[in-house]
């Protein structure tokens, strides 16, 4: 991936996860989260399709490339839920402690 202006990245990538929010209020099917991935898949594809790249012959690179950044992606978000649930859990276990002893 280029080199990106991480704030913006953010803040186009809340966008889209706002957007995917409120469509799932709509569609409690999962279909959101998989549309998600496709819509992004298709995007790059795009994207791709107007560089300079050889697309046909640099399909397998460009596949790795892109999910090499989508796995590092993908294991920084899923560390900050794990911290997240974590820490929420040792939250909720400190106050079921303290309605015990109130």
């Amino acid at each position: 991936m280029a080199k990106v202006n991480m704030e913006d990245l953010y803040t186009n990538a809340d966008k889209f996860i706002n957007l995917a929010n409120i469509l799932a209020k709509e569609d409690t099917s999962g279909m959101v989260g998989s549309a998600m991935r496709f819509a992004a898949a298709r995007y790059s594809a795009f994207e791709l399709s107007i560089s300079d790249r050889d697309l046909a012959k640099e399909k397998e690179i460009i596949k790795e490339e892109l999910l090499k950044d989508y796995s590092l992606m993908l294991d920084e978000n899923l560390d900050v839920y794990i911290r997240h649930l974590r820490e929420k859990a040792q939250q909720e276990k400190a106050q079921s402690k303290l309605k015990v002893f109130s």
